[in-house]
Order: C-alpha cells, then structure tokens, then sequence
C-alpha cells in the first residue's frame, strides 16, 4: 500500500515538472544545465591549456639540462684529460724517483755487503787461527796427559739439583769440557736442612 502510494506521488511529480518544461521553471533547469556544460567546458579548456604549457615547459626544461649536461661533460673531459696528463707525469716522475733511491740504496747494500763479508771473512780467519792453536794445545796436552793418565774417584756433594736428573748440570759441564768421566753411583743424603724442609 504504501509503495502503491509512492508510485503515485511520484508520477504525479513526473507530470508536473513535463509541464514546467516550457515556462520559467523550465528555462531556469535548462540554463542551470547549459551552465554547467559550458563551466565544464572551460575547465577542460584551461586544462589543455596547462597541459599544453607544462608540455613546452618540460621541453624548454629538458633542452635547457641537456645543454647544461653536454657543457658540463665538455668541461669534466677537460679536466679528466688534464688530471690524466698530471697523473701521468706525477707517475713518470715518481718511477724516475724510485729508481734512483733504488740504485743508491743497491750501491749502499753492495758496499755494506763488501764490508760485511771482508769482515766475516776475517772473523772466520781469526776463528780458524784460534781453533787451530787450540787444537794444538789439546792435543799436545793429550800427548803429555797420554804418559801420566790415571784413574781417580771423586765424590761431589750437589746441592739444590732437580730430583729427576740431579747430575745433569755436572755431566754438561764435564763433556764440554772433554774430561773422560763415569758415574758410578748416586746416592740420595739428607741433612738438617732437607728434614725440616720435609717436615713442614
């Protein structure tokens, strides 16, 4: 019911606004429309517009940067040539540099070497000579030693040796020296001093 109501009132507007079509009511929806299309018009209009000046912006932008671009790149392979040449240069003259230090320092080392190798030359001399004597020495010691050799026991207190190889330090000493030694026996001695020790 109510939207057979509505139905109604609806056709019944629909008439009335026909009707209104051709007076002022009519006329005024009809310039309101002509308005509208025509402001749409200008918008779109001044839209072209703008878009046409942005395009030649853009354009005038773009040429203006390339000329700039190409200026610039004439400028920095000016530069590049001429730090190109520095370095070049700068190069050549380090590698002339080089090579002198290099060569004085070859003339310095050949000169120390000279001198280093006179000098171990004669240490070696002087070694050889002292060596020589010794030997001598030795070996007439062993040919007098050799008529009056005989054996003899010694016994040695060692104190403050290591338990583990407490005749080490002796054996060293007498085979460097080249005495012709043995050890017979080692014995462990206590004293006051090592009972305290253990004591405490």
């Amino acid at each position: 019911m109510i939207f057979k109501k509505k139905e109604f009132f609806l056709l019944i507007f629909l008439i009335f606004l026909q009707s209104c079509s051709g007076g002022r009511i009519g006329n005024f929806l009809e310039s309101s429309f002509n308005d509208l299309d025509k402001t749409s018009k200008n918008q779109d209009l001044q839209n072209n517009l703008l878009n046409k000046n942005d395009i030649n912006l853009e354009k005038e932008n773009k040429k203006f940067n390339d000329k700039k671009n190409k200026k610039i790149k004439k400028v920095e392979k000016q530069k590049n040539f001429q730090e190109n040449k520095n370095d070049i240069n700068l190069e050549k003259e380090n590698k002339k540099f080089n090579d002198k230090k290099n060569k004085k320092i070859k003339k310095v080392e050949k000169q120390k070497n000279v001198q280093e190798n006179k000098n171990d030359i004669n240490l070696e001399k002087e070694n050889k000579k002292f060596n020589d004597k010794k030997n001598k020495k030795i070996k007439n010691l062993s040919k007098k030693r050799k008529i009056e050799l005989q054996s003899y026991k010694i016994i040695f207190i060692l104190k403050d040796v290591d338990p583990k190889d407490p005749t080490e330090e002796l054996s060293s000493i007498l085979s460097n020296s080249e005495v012709n030694f043995e050890i017979e026996k080692i014995e462990r001695i206590f004293n006051s001093k090592n009972k305290n020790m253990n004591k405490n």
